[in-house]
């Protein structure tokens, strides 16, 4: 079950790097994976269930096998995607991309549980002896090639004459024709809706002659033919996959004017952000995942300005705090049932394989002996398979990290068995002084910034090679730093700090000075849209203050900031700005004051047509200052027509 789980994450990476111009996140794509396994699953066995009781027979009956199973799986594979375009209020704004991945993800947990219930019912003398997809007559008929794209194919190893794809390529393909369809429907008219109808017959007519080929007519089975008898398929697939490609960078480069580039970057396209992405990698790592991050987020903010409707715009902060919070329900909900059934699994194989009864001196801690006894017996490559086993599985509900650390403990216990149950036995020994100046060690080391030691020794190591090489290298361009000319910044007194004029403006005036604070926006159903911390009428100003308390505190753990002066300002200035911009154009209908606000607020009148953004920020660093200018470029160029100006040690 593990291998085959591997197996199945395997084939899901491959979509994942296919997939260049996608905009979902990681965790979104696990999402529809589960769906595949929680919500297609039980659908489809219902449904059979249903039509064997309305119509009767056996499921071995080639009606139920060739005709009702094939249209019943492929249409439920289906079901994950249409409840995200039903529901989800950016999905007007998905590429092509995340169509395929959306469908490819269904049809990923559709196979594994499948493939699941093969193993697990796995008999036979054939099957026990050559792996459960060999058959007597077919030889092997599930293939599972490493070096294959997409692997898990239907064929038979002996004399074969026609083979099916995948789950997920099935359903991929039809999600990529309903994602076109979708995308061009205003230019071709709801014709291009024949599209994927015809994805849709193909693979179920795939799907069926593979599950009846030996009694089905043969006019059935001579318009298989004509399809190509299955081999043609993925070879389709992939033709659309990249048509698909261009058209989503198309889209992109027609809306670049508005979009963040890259240097030197004059088109958006996915080589160029791979070569960034590989540049990051090898010279910076710790820039690799932000670099990544950007460029799925580009390619977010694109195709929303380019298909998303107005809701999608306005609501896509908010939306995506929703999604992350029902998503880890139902994760937990799936990982407190996977648990449950290895349980049950682990307990049924304990007693099928030795029903004795349980010793006396059976013992709590006795589990853990036996636990490194077992652990102890493997070999290294089953070993790395359970480890590796574990961060995948890991990897649907958490990011790299914490399942790299999951997957880590989950080996370090089994092989620290005999050690817990020694001091389970006798919790005395934890009291030693070995014992206790190990614990005191380890607590000063997780409070030591590790990462903070590494970059002040890799910077001592490039000043070491900088003497060596006889050569110095440039600063940072997007920090500014001091040169030996420069005077020293004097620090301006607190009480002359909101007195100071600011940077970007002529007059300064702290934001709690305005005549009108905490002015909320409301909707049509009365809820809330954000409030602005203050504004002034007269002269035409947004005021918002912004807190960068804490925002440099090193995680004791991972020795990095918890978060870095980039990412607070892009929450903090742009994406919050640029929803409340949103919002006060399209959704609002009226203003009111908060708790803490005056009691007298302007009309939604008076504030639409103000222009100016002026934010006071209590930090000051060179960095936050080279984010915060970052953050406000991107609404300036999303914003022609308003003014972003920012002061910074503002307290």
């Amino acid at each position: 079950m593990l291998v085959q789980y591997l197996w199945s994450f395997y084939v899901m990476l491959q979509f994942w790097l296919l997939c260049r111009s996608k905009t979902f996140t990681w965790k979104k794509t696990a999402m529809f994976m589960l769906l595949g396994v929680v919500l297609v699953i039980p659908i489809t066995a219902w449904t059979l269930m249903t039509a064997h009781g309305l119509i009767g027979g056996k499921t071995s009956d080639t009606w139920s096998i060739a005709v009702v199973t094939p249209i019943v799986e492929e249409v439920w594979k289906l079901l994950p995607l249409g409840l995200y375009l039903f529901f989800s209020r950016r999905a007007s704004s998905m590429s092509l991309g995340d169509y395929t991945l959306a469908g490819a993800a269904a049809g990923v947990g559709f196979q594994l549980m499948e493939e699941l219930g093969r193993r697990w019912l796995n008999s036979g003398i054939i099957g026990r002896t050559y792996g459960y997809s060999t058959t007597m007559l077919g030889g092997e008929t599930i293939h599972w090639d490493f070096w294959a794209l997409f692997p898990g194919r239907f064929e038979e190893s002996f004399f074969p004459s026609l083979m099916t794809v995948s789950h997920p390529v099935h359903t991929a393909m039809v999600a990529l024709g309903i994602g076109m369809a979708v995308r061009f429907r205003k230019r071709l008219t709801n014709a291009i809706y024949s599209l994927p109808a015809l994805l849709l017959a193909w693979s179920i007519l795939d799907h069926a002659a593979y599950n009846g080929q030996y009694s089905l007519p043969d006019w059935f089975m001579k318009i298989h033919e004509w399809t190509g008898s299955g081999y043609q398929t993925k070879d389709f697939f992939l033709l659309m996959l990249v048509l698909g490609l261009i058209l989503d960078y198309i889209a992109l480069n027609r809306v670049r004017s508005r979009l963040p580039m890259m240097e030197g970057e004059r088109f958006v396209d996915p080589f160029t952000e791979l070569r960034h992405m590989s540049a990051a990698f090898f010279r910076k790592r710790e820039r690799f995942a932000s670099v990544m991050a950007w460029t799925r987020e580009r390619r977010e903010m694109g195709f929303s300005l380019q298909y998303g409707n107005t809701e999608a715009v306005s609501v896509q902060e908010d939306l995506r705090g929703r999604m992350q919070h029902h998503y880890r329900m139902a994760a937990g909900l799936s990982l407190i049932a996977l648990l449950i059934g290895a349980g049950l699994f682990a307990g049924f194989a304990a007693y099928w394989q030795a029903p004795v009864q349980p010793d006396d001196n059976a013992c709590f801690s006795c589990m853990f002996d036996s636990l490194q006894n077992w652990w102890d017996r493997l070999s290294f490559r089953e070993k790395g398979a359970i480890v590796l086993g574990a961060f995948a599985l890991s990897l649907l509900f958490v990011g790299f990290w914490p399942a790299l650390g999951i997957a880590l403990t989950a080996a370090s216990i089994p092989g620290s068995g005999h050690e817990i149950a020694k001091n389970i036995r006798d919790p005395k020994r934890l009291l030693t002084p070995e014992n206790a100046a190990a614990a005191l060690l380890a607590l000063a080391l997780s409070r030591v910034p590790f990462g903070r030691l590494a970059k002040k020794g890799e910077e001592r190591l490039k000043e070491w090679l900088e003497k060596l090489l006889g050569r110095r290298t440039k600063p940072e361009p997007d920090v500014p730093r001091k040169t030996e000319g420069d005077k020293p910044e004097e620090k301006p007194d607190p009480d002359e700090q909101e007195q100071a004029p600011p940077k970007d403006s002529d007059e300064y005036v702290h934001w709690s000075k305005a005549k009108y604070k905490g002015v909320e926006l409301y909707d049509s159903r009365n809820g809330a849209l954000g409030e602005f911390d203050g504004i002034d009428i007269e002269n035409g100003i947004f005021y918002e203050a912004k807190s960068a308390e804490g925002l440099n505190r090193i995680h004791p753990k991972t020795g990095k900031p918890q978060q870095t002066p980039q990412q607070f300002t892009d929450k903090q200035l742009y994406q919050k700005t640029r929803t409340r911009i949103n919002n006060l154009i399209e959704k609002a209908v009226g203003t009111r004051t908060t708790p803490d606000g005056t009691s007298d607020v302007p009309t939604l009148e008076e504030i639409k047509g103000i222009r100016n953004f002026q934010f006071q920020l209590d930090g000051d660093t060179p960095e936050l200052r080279a984010a915060a200018e970052n953050s406000l470029n991107r609404l300036r160029q999303e914003f022609p027509d308003y003014t972003f100006t920012i002061r910074f040690g503002v307290k």
